[in-house]
């Protein structure tokens, strides 16, 4: 164990919501599987409703108002200061190496890092010597994301009453474009399966749930298919194809739109 990390500096927060509820015991069931640890505690945050679970500690933000007001009232109960933000639709899906979150700790702590990535997602601008871990320059769209590790006062300041996750990655990058310590690991820090896509639950993540026994609920949600599951795909797949496109560019030729747009 590497003695210049404290048990209280770090805790894991599986950040979540009273309507997604259907989602813990399938989420934890992974957890306790793929990630069974006691160095670090463990907190769900939600609304009003508990996870019984000796091993969850729920931080409850009371009535939803909208994700960013609710996360900010869950992040004031927390006494770390830093988190490893967990969303409640990532399912870890292979053993985590728990060495590998006690490096990341130790870079945030030597670094001063507000945020890092736990995958090169999106690709960094630069990687640093040593090869582990990559930096976004200012002003990189998605340097900021909700998932991966947090300084917590860095994060409540970046945070808006009135957004969702999507607003906050967008916007949420746009407020740090003059800060300094975003980063990701060059190496995954976990596997993830993403089960659920604006309410629905993956084709592909049921079928894995139920050739895996994990007690995934379908009666309480749609599960993606045919059409859908094939528009989804398809957005997917331009989203990501976008993301290789090196930033810069992609940001010049949109001002350049923009300009020719209001020319004419």
């Amino acid at each position: 164990m590497n003695k210049s990390i404290q048990t209280d500096e770090l805790s894991i927060l599986f950040l979540s919501c009273d309507k997604y509820r259907d989602l813990w015991k399938p989420l934890f069931y992974c957890v306790n599987k793929y990630f069974n640890q006691k160095k670090y505690p463990i907190f769900l945050g939600s609304n009003t409703v508990s996870y019984n679970d000796k091993k969850v500690t729920t931080l409850l933000s009371g009535p939803d108002k909208d994700w960013s007001t609710s996360f900010l009232a869950i992040l004031d109960q927390i006494q770390t200061h830093y988190i490893l933000l967990w969303l409640d639709d990532m399912f870890p899906i292979k053993k985590v190496n728990s060495s590998l979150i006690t490096n990341t700790l130790t870079f945030m702590k030597n670094n001063k890092a507000i945020h890092v990535h736990i995958e090169p997602e999106p690709k960094p601008d630069k990687v640093l010597s040593g090869g582990e871990f990559g930096e976004y320059e200012k002003g990189a769209p998605y340097r900021a994301i909700a998932m991966g590790f947090w300084d917590v006062s860095a994060l409540k300041k970046l945070l808006i009453p009135g957004e969702n996750p999507w607003n906050f990655e967008i916007m949420g990058s746009y407020r740090t474009s003059y800060m300094d310590g975003f980063y990701c690991a060059m190496k995954p820090v976990f596997l993830k399966m993403n089960v659920v896509e604006k309410g629905k639950i993956f084709n592909e993540a049921y079928r894995y749930c139920t050739k895996y026994n994990i007690p995934l609920n379908s009666s309480k949600r749609d599960v993606i298919r045919n059409t859908h599951f094939v528009k989804s795909e398809l957005q997917k797949l331009m989203f990501n194809t976008v993301k290789k496109i090196p930033w810069k560019f992609r940001v010049s030729v949109m001002s350049a739109l923009r300009k020719i747009m209001i020319s004419y």
